[in-house]
């Protein structure tokens, strides 16, 4: 039986901030710009149910590979229900 290595993730220090351009739902990923570029992006807590939908600010605490983990910056995150 193999192993597959695991990616680790990697905190920022300090935090940089975005802006999502396609939804990011849970575990599902999306897209968010941060200094002009879009990148793979989702949630860091991805069991908590936000959905972010685009133009919502975002907080990038780091990556897992070439994904952002990201949170919202403001109220406007709807919970799925």
């Amino acid at each position: 039986m193999e192993t597959m290595e695991q990616t680790p993730i990697t905190v920022w220090n300090p935090i940089m901030y975005g802006v999502v351009e396609s939804v990011i739902a849970g575990p599902i990923s999306g897209h968010v710009r941060v200094m002009g570029v879009t990148w793979k992006a989702r949630l860091c807590i991805p069991q908590a149910g936000y959905i972010l939908v685009p133009d919502t600010p975002v907080m990038v605490f780091g990556c897992h590979g070439d994904t952002l983990l990201v949170l919202s910056t403001e109220a406007r995150t709807e919970v799925a229900t």
